[in-house]
C-alpha cells in the first residue's frame, strides 16, 4: 500500500506542474502588445528632357509668293524644306515614346496628318508635317530604328522612319525609339533624331497682305 501511495503523489506532482506551467504560459501571451510597422515610398522613373534645336523655331523669315512652287495642279504652295535637330537626354535608362499635340489644331487638316499654320482673315494658311528618316536617328550613339504603336504601346511595329500625328485624331499612336535588336522601344539614355518640316500655304489666301504662319506643337514624352 505504501508503494502505490508513493507513486500516485508522484503523477499528481507532474500534472500540476504542467499546468502551471501552461497557465504561465498562456497568461504571458495574452498581456503581450502590439504594433505594425507600414514600408512606404515612390519609385520614379528616369528623368528624361526632350529638346529641341533652336529654341524649338522653325523660321522660314520673309517669302515672296513668287518664290514658291506653283504646281499648277495643287491648291497650294510647297514651303522650303526645313530640318531641326531633335534631342532627349536621360539621367539614367528609360524606355519611353512620344505623343504630339497640335497647337493650331483648328487650322489642321481634321484628321491629325497635317499640322496647322493658323488662319488669316477667319481662312486657314495652310499646314505641315514633321517626318523623320531612320538614317537620321541614333539611340546612345549607335544607329537607330523608329518603331510605331497604334494601341497605346501594347504592340509595336517597325517603320521605315516616323511622323508625328495629332494626339486627339490619334489618341492610341506612339512613337518610339529601338536600336533594332527587339521590335519596341530600347531603353536608353541619349536619343537624337534629325526632324523633317515640310510645309505648304494654300493657294486662296488673300496675298495682297502678310500672311503670318503660326504654327505650333506640343512634344510629349511618356514613359513606358
Amino acid at each position: 500500500m505504501s508503494i502505490f501511495y508513493h507513486v500516485k503523489e508522484s503523477v499528481v506532482k507532474k500534472f500540476v506542474l504542467s499546468l502551471a506551467a501552461l497557465i504561465g504560459l498562456a497568461s504571458a501571451q495574452a498581456m503581450a502588445a502590439t504594433t505594425d510597422l507600414s514600408v512606404t515610398g515612390t519609385v520614379t522613373p528616369a528623368a528624361c528632357t526632350p529638346t529641341f534645336a533652336n529654341g524649338g523655331v522653325v523660321d522660314y523669315g520673309t517669302l515672296a509668293v513668287t518664290d514658291l512652287d506653283h504646281n499648277e495642279f495643287q491648291d497650294h504652295y510647297w514651303l522650303p524644306a526645313k530640318s531641326i535637330s531633335f534631342a532627349i537626354e536621360c539621367s539614367a535608362p528609360a524606355t519611353f515614346a512620344l505623343i504630339s499635340n497640335d497647337n493650331r489644331r483648328a487650322s489642321g487638316d481634321g484628321m491629325g496628318g497635317i499640322f496647322g499654320l493658323g488662319t488669316h482673315q477667319d481662312q486657314k494658311i495652310g499646314g505641315y508635317r514633321i517626318r523623320w528618316l531612320n538614317a537620321n536617328v541614333t539611340v546612345d550613339g549607335a544607329q537607330g530604328t523608329t518603331v510605331e504603336s497604334m494601341d497605346g504601346g501594347n504592340t509595336w511595329t517597325n517603320a521605315a522612319g516616323g511622323q508625328f500625328e495629332d494626339a486627339e485624331s490619334w489618341p492610341w499612336f506612339r512613337s518610339g525609339f529601338s536600336t533594332g535588336a527587339e521590335v519596341r522601344p530600347t531603353s536608353a539614355t541619349s536619343v537624337g533624331v534629325v526632324m523633317d518640316i515640310h510645309g505648304f500655304v494654300l493657294k486662296d489666301l488673300p496675298f495682297h497682305d502678310l500672311v503670318k504662319l503660326d504654327g505650333s506643337s506640343t512634344i510629349e514624352l511618356v514613359y513606358l
